[in-house]
């Protein structure tokens, strides 16, 4: 059972959680009474966690239908792509100028296991990529960039949506920007990983999440 001052917010966070591990599925009605018995908590909070994860994008009201977990269409996952590219370019600039040579170390290390493999495990891949990623906003020191992807959609969807290509395509793309940070080389960096993202927004399958 679910304790907290506010049980809405632990209520969302779970329900994200378990949107974000597939246990509930995209287009899958979310009954009510059902959630409220699992989780341990009255329709109240559940109802205003729902809404908080309507605002996050991640579910959506359908007349007569009620509540289901929300389908991305393949502009949905474009448009994200689109964003994405705006927010890690200031990311990567403010890297540049502001992160320590300890910290784009730790960015380099996250590749460097992959480097000499043939066959790279694409789950193990996909938590090294959302960790650079995120160090990328971490490592920005801008508090409000980082914020504002992390606290909106963007993050969890971009989680959800996992690696578009394959690790053996992309690891000397992620190996060639963190040596462009490295050199403290903007212009570079943000070609490569405009570049990158890029590639990956149009090999976006033809169907929706």
């Amino acid at each position: 059972m679910i304790e907290h001052s506010d049980l809405s917010v632990p209520v969302y966070e779970k329900l994200k959680e378990m949107i974000l591990n597939n246990e509930l599925k995209p287009g899958e009605k979310l009954k009510q009474e059902n959630l409220a018995v699992i989780l341990g908590v009255s329709r109240t909070p559940l109802l205003k966690a729902l809404q908080m994860l309507k605002y996050d994008y991640l579910v959506e009201s359908i007349p007569r239908r009620g509540m289901i977990v929300k389908k991305l269409s393949v502009k949905d996952l474009k448009d994200i792509y689109d964003v994405r590219e705006g927010i890690e370019s200031v990311a990567v600039r403010l890297v540049i100028e502001r992160a320590t040579d300890e910290q784009i170390q730790e960015l380099k290390n996250i590749w460097t296991k992959f480097i000499k493999q043939k066959i790279i495990d694409r789950h193990v891949y996909q938590i090294a990529d959302n960790k650079f990623h995120a160090l990328l906003l971490d490592f920005s020191g801008n508090d409000v960039l980082k914020k504002t992807y992390s606290n909106s959609f963007l993050q969890a969807r971009v989680v959800q949506m996992g690696i578009i290509r394959m690790p053996e395509e992309t690891i000397q793309e992620h190996i060639d920007l963190v040596e462009a940070i490295e050199k403290r080389d903007y212009l570079k960096a943000d070609s490569i990983l405009k570049a990158h993202l890029r590639n990956s927004k149009d090999n976006i399958p033809e169907n929706d999440i």
